[in-house]
């Protein structure tokens, strides 16, 4: 029974740390790191631009099915509050990092077109937003490694300060979230 416990508990604290690698170092309350990035129109911006606004930013990729699911959730979310009056912030604004891009391990692509991917998925999920970014390097995109992402979809809510708020927020959390920063 003795052998049996701590062979149970060497596997639970084996799967808690595994686990906790995959968490982003990234807190609640922890100023958003600034990043540059360029929109499909070739217009470059900075997060620290967006400052005085609500911004959600999501981290995604054509080719992750959770991602794609989630997507009509994002773009409700945008919906009901890009016209939104917050109490301090001017306005909510979604930024949206692609990992399209991936290689293999020996430095192959594993996508055959990754921009043409990463661009008929904004049309299809119809994500609207003009704030799209990606360097088309997956896993090795910097803004990714700032952000210490190791999975996707993931997220993260940001106040008019720069100070993340939320993060990995879904469905009626993220809206809940969103919503209590709002006059209404």
């Amino acid at each position: 029974m003795k052998k049996l416990f701590i062979f149970l508990l060497s596997i639970t604290l084996l799967i808690t740390l595994i686990n906790f690698q995959y968490i982003s170092k990234i807190k609640i309350g922890d100023k958003a790191p600034n990043f540059t990035f360029t929109n499909l129109k070739d217009k470059t911006f900075q997060l620290n631009d967006f400052k005085g606004n609500i911004v959600l930013l999501d981290f995604w990729a054509s080719w992750c099915g959770p991602c794609r699911k989630d997507n009509p959730n994002i773009v409700a979310v945008y919906e009901m509050f890009k016209n939104a009056k917050f109490k301090d912030a001017s306005s909510f604004e979604v930024i949206s990092i692609s990992l399209d891009g991936l290689e293999d391990r020996y430095g192959r692509p594993k996508q055959e077109n990754p921009k043409e991917d990463w661009i008929k998925a904004i049309k299809k999920d119809n994500l609207y937003w003009e704030y799209h970014g990606s360097n088309l390097k997956g896993w090795n995109s910097e803004i990714s490694k700032k952000y210490d992402i190791h999975s996707i979809p993931s997220n993260f809510l940001i106040n008019e300060n720069g100070i993340v708020i939320g993060k990995n927020l879904k469905g009626p959390a993220l809206y809940s979230s969103i919503k209590k920063l709002t006059e209404d």
